[in-house]
């Protein structure tokens, strides 16, 4: 039995299409130094596989940190060492991202073409592109967007499953190994759960999904029991403690690495996270209760979100970059139920361009403020809250981006599509362009406040003067990225008291405090210095002579 599928989408031009997606991905990943807390640590790490060439223990700061697999820091040093000379270490690094990001969206389209029929390959980056919770997360260097191509290619083989099962069992095991070797256990738990699930409909009951679950099962295991079986062999200690603490533990909330899970966090998250996709989701789950669209459409995509959202909701931890591999089967549950043909009332069009006019005047406003003295009443309190240190400067070669940008996608909004598809088509240019002010306009100020350039090559030539006297300094409290970007910035490794015994010989300490709450056996004594990030009034480093 295979699936009855909808009628062909619009078609898309792929000139203006090409132009969206490249204006969606692009801005973002390059111009800024990496970001707190997660670029900062995978770019330690990025950078000791570049230089050391040893994939197996990741290393930070000196330090082994097996939290994930390699996969995403070994793409991002072969990008780092092959563009290093034409743009910066983090630049060069990120770029990874828009790889991963490349990928699976190729891998969304193979999975929207084989379960919906062609033309629908095109629909499905540029829906996935327009949810409100991807552009930030999607332009990071973190290993989540290599676990989202995983993801987007498990589920291409789930939805060729029925018709092509050797070439979907290959993408369904390619989509686990992916998936494992960018985050651990996470990923192919919610996509073996995902498969496990479907032959509880009578369709999946036949020996050709028997088949692909075989194919898959032998592609996926190769790479992981390779790096598996390399890291048992360097350091059993170090297996256990990235098997048990960094996935068992997370999960169970036995590692106490991470936030806690509050109540009803992803009912509260993905209402805004997955923006549009829910509502055309939910539009589509009740056409099919009402039998007009076949309920074999929907199977694969509803698996992998039912599974992968039971699987969010029993962890004890939780952040809104947790949701990311939702996105894609939402995506393909929403497109499935598009009504492309029906014409939305007019006010509809006119509430949406008005609501973006309003996004736009609001980000260009923000973005004058932010690139000249200005006199506007209300633009003192925002440069002090959310923009706490930031001098205003003019960019304007940022500027000249944004005008190209807008010039371009005013072309493409003017491309002939009509009823719902021209709706969801400018939805995604109007959210890429959001995308291009955000990632062009406000970037030098939102870089300012979330970087340690200055914070540590300030300290740069004191911690030289104790190293040339002989002495060391050991830090409390420093957090993973703080110590990956104080080697970056400043070429030093401090010896952490919590782990390191010889720190105790030291006559210099660092520490790191959260609203000033530092140990009381310090405070009798008076630091050297003081210092924090441009803009945080939170977090404080001092830098302490003991006596």
């Amino acid at each position: 039995m295979t699936p009855v599928r909808p009628s062909p989408p619009p078609a898309l031009p792929w000139p203006a299409l090409a132009a969206v997606l490249l204006l969606w991905l692009i801005p973002g990943l390059v111009g800024h130094e990496p970001w707190k807390p997660d670029e900062a640590y995978t770019f330690g790490l990025v950078r000791h596989i570049a230089a050391s060439g040893d994939w197996v223990v990741p290393m930070l700061a000196g330090e082994p940190f097996l939290e994930k697999p390699p996969l995403f820091f070994i793409s991002a040093s072969w990008t780092l060492q092959a563009l290093q000379g034409w743009l910066g270490a983090p630049d060069a690094a990120r770029l990874a991202a828009g790889l991963w990001n490349a990928i699976g969206w190729l891998g969304l389209g193979v999975a929207a073409r084989g379960l919906l029929g062609p033309g629908f390959g095109r629909w499905a980056p540029l829906l996935l592109m327009g949810a409100v919770g991807l552009p930030i997360r999607a332009h990071q260097l973190i290993t989540d967007t290599a676990l989202m191509a995983g993801f987007c290619w498990g589920l291409a083989g789930l939805c060729h499953a029925l018709a092509r099962p050797v070439l979907a069992g290959l993408m369904l095991g390619g989509g686990t190994a992916i998936a494992f070797l960018s985050k651990g256990l996470l990923g192919p738990g919610c996509l073996g759960l995902a498969a496990l699930a479907l032959p509880l409909h009578p369709a999946y009951r036949q020996r050709r999904y028997l088949l692909t679950l075989a194919v898959a099962l032998l592609t996926a295991l190769p790479l992981p029991l390779w790096w598996m079986a390399a890291l048992y062999r360097r350091s059993p200690e170090l297996f256990h403690l990235w098997l048990d603490a960094n996935n068992f533990g997370r999960f169970n909330g036995s590692a106490h690495l991470g936030p806690r899970q509050r109540p009803w966090f992803y009912g509260r998250t993905l209402p805004w996270y997955a923006l549009p996709l829910w509502p055309l989701a939910l539009w589509n789950g009740w056409r099919v209760l009402r039998r007009q669209v076949s309920p074999l459409i929907i199977l694969p995509p509803l698996a992998l979100f039912g599974g992968s959202l039971a699987v969010l909701l029993a962890a004890a931890e939780a952040r809104e970059l947790y949701a990311l591999p939702l996105l894609p089967p939402l995506t393909l549950l929403a497109l499935s139920g598009l009504p492309f043909a029906w014409r939305p009332p007019r006010w509809a069009s006119i509430a949406l361009a008005a609501l973006f006019g309003l996004l736009l005047g609001y980000l260009l406003l923000v973005a004058r403020v932010l690139s000249a003295p200005a006199d506007i009443a209300w633009s003192r309190p925002l440069l002090e809250r959310q923009f706490s240190g930031w001098t205003p400067a003019f960019y304007p070669g940022h500027w000249l981006a944004f005008g190209l940008a807008l010039a371009c996608l005013l072309w493409c909004w003017r491309q002939p599509l009509t009823a719902m598809a021209g709706l969801a088509w400018r939805w995604s240019i109007a959210m890429t362009l959001l995308w291009c002010g955000v990632a062009t306009l406000w970037l030098p100020a939102l870089d300012h406040g979330m970087r340690y350039r200055e914070t540590f090559h300030a300290l740069k030539p004191t911690l030289e003067a104790i190293q040339r006297d002989g002495g060391c300094v050991a830090s409390l409290n420093l957090g993973e990225p703080q110590r990956a970007l104080l080697e970056y910035y400043a070429g030093y490794r401090t010896l952490r008291l919590e782990t390191q015994p010889a720190a105790h010989q030291c006559r210099w300490l660092l520490l790191q405090t959260l609203h000033d709450q530092a140990p009381s056996a310090l405070a009798k004594l008076h630091p050297i210095s003081v210092f924090q990030r441009p803009g945080d009034h939170k977090e404080r480093f001092r830098l302490y002579l003991l006596p």
